[in-house]
């Protein structure tokens, strides 16, 4: 039986403390998800709303910005929609490698880097006037029979 989660938070910084502790009690509900994997869910969500906290401020949008999660037997999906005017993560600048001295010079735009390494699915959807991020992280499965 799944449940589902909503919160609608005030696009305000002071908010993502909420947001990672909402995801991660939820996360832990059925003691399934490693801490490991909910720390990298909590981490992937918060970075999703402060990118979407970042956008509405550009934007001059007071709408809230909506985090749905939705929990089941095989996953965790945590959706962020904004109201910032949408943008395709295809135009994003790429970032330099970790090794490459470029790098130094990128204090910010390392959080869709960030999600996708964190999490086993990241869709981006254009909304009416944003974007909603989707992330999963999957449960384990029930482990092989003896001998298998």
């Amino acid at each position: 039986m799944g449940r589902t989660i909503e919160l609608d938070i005030p696009p305000r910084n002071g908010y993502l403390a909420l947001v990672r502790r909402v995801v991660s009690t939820a996360a832990r509900l059925d003691g399934t998800l490693a801490d490991r994997r909910i720390d990298d869910l909590s981490l992937a969500v918060s970075e999703a709303c402060a990118n979407a906290i970042d956008v509405q401020r550009s934007a001059g949008s007071p709408e809230p910005v909506s985090v749905v999660l939705e929990l089941d037997g095989s996953s965790v999906v945590v959706t962020v929609t904004d109201h910032g005017g949408g943008f395709s993560p295809d135009e994003v600048y790429p970032i330099p490698d970790p090794d490459d001295p470029g790098r130094l010079r990128h204090e910010r735009g390392l959080g869709l880097p960030l999600m996708r390494s964190l999490a086993e699915s990241v869709r981006f959807t254009a909304t009416g006037d944003g974007t909603a991020v989707r992330l999963e992280v999957r449960r384990p499965g029930p482990p092989p029979p003896n001998g298998e």
